[in-house]
């Protein structure tokens, strides 16, 4: 029985050694795929009368089971060698890219730069609108409007119109209006009245001492609280050149006038030279005055100088000591002294002396003046240079008034 036995495992023996050793490996690698060995571990192979044994085997070639995760391990460093190449080609691209945008965005923004200094190198200054300011009774309505729209013929420049009167002026929807009862309750425009008599004018025989619309200068800063400049104009004038360029020429900030007004030689008109009244008469001090029938005003100046409340002050006073027989053109000429800029004579030129002067000519005359009772639509003092800018209804109105007288 023995010897069968050992007969048996000797055949076995030999149909084992007859299967390739390739066998083995494969069923190893399986298994330590299943069962978690380490790789590094190796067979020997079973052939060759090798036995079943298993042997470390230093000389014989890896087998199998180990070089497949050394050709894995391979291949990853091989493919993370080629992604670490590639990102390091993209972001060395990207960075020669990104300097390209950086010196491009820098120019750009230099040239950016260049052109808003060129920009603003070029760039013309804004002015601000050019106020003017009338006021008159009902009286000398058609001669407002004949001005305004002299004003308008020649300006260069935005003008805004104010008027301060009775009722706004019919067709001129553009002006400004202020009805004048508000203005003398609100800023007390009797206090500037001359009450004294002085000779009654040819026209309807209004006291000029106590006519409100020639005291509406001396409120201007007042109910014009946001306007820096201004210009004074009276109703019975004609302009015939750009206020717009020459408010902007006056007045300027290399000194510190209030006003702007054509000088005239002497004292002040219309102050009493003796002492009519037993009160004593101040020496003026003032050699060269001005005509304040037209004028240029800066509002800030005037208002941080006091002005309005000087000549109120004085206006008052002269009710006591009588320092005058006229209106407005005392207090304001007294008050301001000589302390004004002047204006080339051009700019206020009286057409009841215009055929007499040899230095002026109508042609060069910029603001024709009818001061005084004579007044061109009345038909007096060259009435031609006046009758271009009246409108059909001033003709009608002229027309009614030469029939009723």
């Amino acid at each position: 029985k023995s010897k069968k036995t050992k007969k048996t495992r000797m055949m076995h023996r030999r149909e084992q050694d007859k299967l390739p050793p390739i066998l083995e490996i494969e069923t190893y690698h399986q298994s330590t795929e299943e069962d978690g060995f380490d790789d590094n571990m190796s067979l020997t192979s079973n052939g060759g009368g090798g036995g079943g044994d298993k042997q470390q085997d230093k000389s014989s070639p890896p087998r199998r089971g180990s070089v497949i995760p050394i050709l894995i391990a391979a291949s990853a460093v091989v493919f993370l060698g080629t992604v670490v190449g590639a990102v390091s080609r993209v972001l060395y691209s990207a960075s020669n890219n990104m300097s390209s945008v950086s010196e491009k965005s820098s120019g750009s923004t230099s040239n950016a730069l260049r052109q808003l200094k060129t920009v603003e190198s070029k760039k013309t200054t804004v002015h601000d609108p050019i106020h003017l300011v009338y006021s008159s009774d009902a009286g000398t309505v058609i001669g407002t409007k004949a001005s305004i729209r002299s004003v308008k013929a020649h300006a260069s420049g935005h003008v805004i119109f104010h008027f301060i009167g009775d009722e706004p002026l019919e067709g001129m929807p553009y002006v400004r209006f202020y009805p004048i009862q508000k203005l003398k309750h609100k800023y007390n425009l009797g206090d500037f009245i001359n009450t004294h008599s002085r000779h009654k004018t040819e026209r309807e025989n209004v006291n000029l001492n106590r006519n409100l619309p020639n005291y509406v200068r001396f409120v201007m800063s007042e109910f014009l609280p946001h306007v820096k400049k201004a210009m004074w104009i009276d109703s019975d004038t004609i302009v015939k050149c750009d206020v717009v360029e020459m408010a902007r020429s006056v007045l300027k900030d290399d000194n510190d006038y209030p006003i702007a007004a054509i000088p005239v030689e002497g004292k002040p008109k219309g102050l009493y030279t003796k002492d009519m009244y037993r009160n004593p008469i101040p020496d003026w001090g003032i050699e060269t005055s001005f005509n304040a029938g037209v004028y240029f005003v800066d509002l800030d100046r005037w208002r941080a100088q006091g002005l309005t409340e000087k000549v109120r002050e004085l206006a008052l006073k002269n009710r006591e000591f009588r320092y005058w027989k006229m209106g407005s053109q005392p207090p304001l000429a007294l008050t301001i002294g000589e302390n004004f800029e002047p204006l080339p004579l051009s700019w206020n030129v009286k057409m009841k002396t215009i055929d007499e002067r040899e230095d002026m000519t109508l042609k060069d005359a910029c603001v024709l003046h009818w001061s005084g009772p004579s007044k061109p639509w009345d038909g007096f003092q060259h009435p031609e240079e006046w009758l271009p800018y009246i409108d059909e209804s001033d003709k009608e109105y002229l027309d009614t008034a030469r029939k009723e007288e």
